[in-house]
């Protein structure tokens, strides 16, 4: 996509923000920071769960009869590899949800003190946060579009046996 700028001489509407649209942004922030808060406890909480269940898949190598480090798969680090998948499975969530929060904070912050300023910065936070989710959607369609092709391929080579 084509970012472009446009100066007030090439903007033949010049947009304003009436009090509705200051309502309506303000509603916005405020569930987007009640959000953001949710979101943290909720990243806080699945890093708990990444170290309980990294222990907990390390304990299940010693408890299994017959069952030794070299036999398993992961060998010993089956634990840590739990570990890491749940933390970066949680940075996925945590990343965007700062420019979420500062989008929040700033533009309440914004309307509040009737500050264009902070009003743009909170703006650029929130185009970073869509954007962000944009190119997350994008890349998970892509994976799930290769899985299909490569079930339909696993298919027919399979039905050709």
């Amino acid at each position: 996509m084509e970012q472009s700028s446009i100066s007030k001489s090439d903007n033949v509407f010049d947009l304003h923000m009436d009090q509705q649209c200051l309502s309506y942004l303000l509603q916005t922030a405020k569930w987007n920071k009640f959000l953001s808060v949710v979101w943290f406890v909720l990243c806080g909480l699945f890093i708990i769960i990444a170290f309980i269940a990294g222990g907990a898949v390390s304990g299940l190598y010693d408890e299994m009869p017959g069952m030794d480090f070299s036999m398993s798969a992961l060998g010993g680090g089956g634990g840590v590899v739990v570990t890491i998948i749940y933390l970066l499975m949680t940075a996925v969530y945590l990343i965007p949800n700062f420019w979420r929060y500062k989008f929040s904070v700033q533009a309440i912050r914004a309307i509040y003190g009737n500050d264009q300023v902070l009003l743009n910065s909170s703006m650029n936070n929130l185009r970073k946060y869509s954007k962000y989710w944009g190119i997350f959607t994008i890349v998970i369609i892509g994976f799930y579009v290769v899985a299909i092709i490569l079930a339909i391929i696993g298919a027919a080579v399979n039905s050709t046996l």
